[in-house]
């Protein structure tokens, strides 16, 4: 790891924020993340389901049929946000939310006939998408940018699984 990193103190002058800001991961994601979201989004402005809602509902039918936590989990997020996500698309009657048969406090979660129907209509303007980052970086960039994001995603869930189960002893 950077010394600068390790050695850190708190500055607040201008060089030293220039100088953290320069070195942190997070920063440079959330730019990429912005930039993407902000490419999907414009390619997908005149479909029925922004970027977010798309790969939401994505996840929804691919895990059909989806427990909220089960989306929660694939997606890296916390249940209440899901809940949050999904409650315009359930008003919209994208989504169905129902209670678990077996276990009443379970619920899940199904892509609607409307809802699959936003779906191949988002579809063609979401593969536009892919194919602008595609056509930006090219393809040995493309290989590398899934598969360091994929690992770098591997890696840190399993670097916070032991730190849980090391405080647990």
């Amino acid at each position: 790891m950077n010394a600068r990193v390790e050695g850190h103190k708190a500055k607040t002058g201008p060089a030293q924020m220039a100088d953290l800001v320069s070195q942190c991961a997070l920063f440079d994601v959330n730019r990429l993340a912005r930039l993407l979201a902000g490419l999907y989004n414009a390619k997908m402005k005149d479909v029925p389901l922004s970027i977010s809602q798309y790969t939401l509902v994505v996840n929804i039918e691919a895990l059909a049929p989806a427990r909220v936590t089960d989306v929660a989990n694939a997606m890296l997020m916390d249940r209440t946000s899901i809940t949050r996500l999904t409650e315009p698309l359930i008003a919209r009657g994208l989504l169905k939310i129902a209670q678990g048969e077996e276990d009443r406090r379970v619920k899940h979660l199904t892509v609607t006939a409307k809802g699959r129907t936003a779906l191949r209509a988002s579809e063609q303007a979401w593969q536009d998408a892919q194919r602008a980052v595609y056509d930006a970086i090219g393809p040995e960039q493309w290989k590398l940018l899934r598969k360091t994001l994929r690992d770098t995603v591997h890696m840190v869930r399993e670097h916070a699984r032991d730190e849980s189960a090391a405080e647990q002893e």
